[in-house]
């Protein structure tokens, strides 16, 4: 199996414009869409936050838990579980109630896919990848609960359409990522006053 490409799907860099454009498609459809667009992004957001925090603390400090090897939390396991359990139901008509449910499962085995991806890869150990998707599942169910009675029109459609065939593109034009990591050692470096990140293969060894 080809574990690069199934990783690809909990990549920030694609997940994150597909539901910020979900949600303002929705958010766009009325008043009580818009309710339930700020309720999802807040549980997005805080469970992002909780990904970034969890990165910086071990970069910045070196916390983390050495008996069950997990530094933080898996990033991707996190923004599949965010996204595509939600995102495909919400495609499909509220009515349509049994379609729905078989969408919200088949998100479900992505996200797991995409966790596991993780490990062979050399991305996680299985620590991390767990403690990302009881994060993610969590956040998943409030976000169901939240958007279980809405649904996204044509034009919310379209735009997701629109947004999935330009990531496509640029993904075929061999733009650089942004590099995330980078960028949390950084934040955490400045923050701790540490000269350099803490190395996981380090601190796993010690």
């Amino acid at each position: 199996m080809n574990w690069s490409l199934i990783t690809h799907l909990g990549d920030a860099a694609l997940v994150l414009p597909l539901l910020v454009t979900a949600m303002t498609g929705l958010a766009l459809q009325g008043k009580p869409q818009r309710r339930a667009a700020l309720r999802w992004a807040a549980i997005v957001a805080t469970s992002l936050v909780l990904v970034a925090a969890s990165k910086i603390a071990f970069y910045g400090w070196g916390t983390g838990i050495r008996h069950w090897n997990l530094t933080c939390l898996s990033g991707h396991t996190v923004s599949a579980w965010l996204t595509w359990p939600v995102l495909p139901m919400l495609v499909a008509p509220a009515r349509m109630r049994s379609l729905r449910i078989a969408l919200f499962v088949a998100g479900i085995v992505i996200a797991l896919l995409v966790g596991w991806s993780r490990v062979p890869l050399g991305a996680h150990p299985l620590s991390e990848v767990i403690a990302g998707a009881l994060l993610g599942a969590c956040a998943a169910g409030l976000c169901i609960r939240v958007l279980w009675k809405q649904a996204l029109d044509m034009r919310a459609r379209a735009l997701i359409g629109a947004v999935m065939l330009t990531l496509a593109i640029v993904s075929q034009a061999g733009l650089d990522r942004p590099h995330t990591e980078r960028w949390f050692q950084a934040i955490a470096t400045t923050l701790s006053g540490a000269q350099s990140p803490h190395d996981r293969a380090r601190w796993r060894a010690e």
